[in-house]
């Protein structure tokens, strides 16, 4: 998997003051910050697969298939920015035949699965029990996978490691298949990007207007509410999936908040195809850049911030000094709300 290629640092040179200040937030992002977020972001992502294997009954959530899934697909793409890293420090894996040809992005996929279903959970909530079900959950995760790895199939026929315009070998698409590779990029950033950034906010729109309706609801079933109704509640509510609907809402809307910036530069760029940027304009990309990078390595802490289960389960099995705090709950308090 590819992240975005970089230059070594040294190739910039201190010829006006806007180089200079160029370099100075290059090398601080790309030396300082990036490993950062890499190594924070392999932690908790590995943290929170390991959390939801090992829980029985939180891996027969049909929304922590998604999460899985979508944590996967956020450690490569944390891999893929560890090898630009190293890059950075002088050693181009990043450029190797094998690294060269593997690309496959599935993040923005999965979130689109997660804000799916957290859409039935929060609007059609009678709905649960029939549509968002673990089998199909398995099926429509394996189907993603297979589709990606077949469109992606073509990526080792155009890509190729080439000597460079510094005498360096760089992983650049063949020359013969340069028609190609437009538009291989046009609908690669349709599929990826702009299809799947667009249903999450249309979702997210619904979503809040739902929410919305739904306090307001509720605000009026406090003054008059009978017993037939509260039942029904009582037992929605303690569907799995309405518990987690917070914490995947919320992860949702971080993924939309942090990738906009960035979004907003590509979709000029493909509209205005204009693939060289200013001094300026490039600093404030480079920046938008590195926000979105944190979008893979932020979900860990969404989940132990919004989810009660997520951190009993932290506690229970990676915090020794709180482990007999919770060894002792039963097995239906583990499935608290979130």
């Amino acid at each position: 998997m590819n992240a975005t290629n970089c230059t070594n640092c040294s190739d910039l040179s201190f010829e006006t003051p806007e180089t200079a200040m160029y370099l100075v937030v290059y090398k601080t992002l790309y030396l300082y910050i990036l490993p950062i977020i890499v190594f924070v972001g392999l932690f908790g992502n590995l943290m929170s697969i390991y959390l939801i294997v090992v829980d029985k009954p939180m891996r027969n959530v049909s929304s922590s298939i998604f999460l899985m899934s979508l944590l996967g697909a956020d450690t490569g793409m944390l891999l893929c920015l560890l090898l630009v890293w190293l890059e950075t420090l002088g050693y181009p894996l990043n450029h190797l035949p094998a690294v060269c040809r593997i690309n496959v992005y599935l993040t923005y996929v999965y979130v689109v699965c997660i804000t799916v279903e957290t859409f039935i959970t929060i609007c059609y909530p009678t709905k649960i029990k029939q549509m968002c079900t673990l089998f199909r959950a398995r099926i429509v995760t394996l189907v993603l996978l297979i589709t990606a790895l077949g469109l992606y199939v073509i990526a080792p026929l155009i890509n190729k490691v080439q000597e460079g315009e510094t005498g360096r070998p760089e992983c650049r698409s063949v020359d013969k298949y340069a028609k190609y590779n437009q538009v291989i990029f046009y609908t690669d950033s349709a599929l990826t990007l702009v299809v799947p950034f667009f249903l999450l906010i249309i979702l997210l729109a619904f979503m809040t207007v739902a929410i919305m309706q739904s306090i307001q609801k509720k605000q009026q079933r406090s003054l008059k509410k009978t017993n037939e109704n509260g039942t029904q509640t009582n037992l929605i509510r303690r569907l799995p999936q309405v518990r987690v609907a917070k914490m995947l809402y919320i992860l949702s809307v971080s993924v939309v908040f942090l990738n906009a910036p960035s979004h907003f530069f590509k979709l000029k760029s493909l509209i205005t195809n204009a693939n060289i940027l200013g001094y300026t304009e490039g600093l404030i990309y480079l920046i938008c850049m590195f926000i979105s990078y944190t979008s893979f390595a932020i979900k860990f802490f969404i989940c132990i911030a919004c989810s009660k289960n997520f951190r009993k389960l932290f506690f229970m099995y990676c915090c020794c000094w709180q482990a007999g705090r919770y060894h002792s709950i039963p097995q239906q308090t583990m499935e608290t709300a979130t």
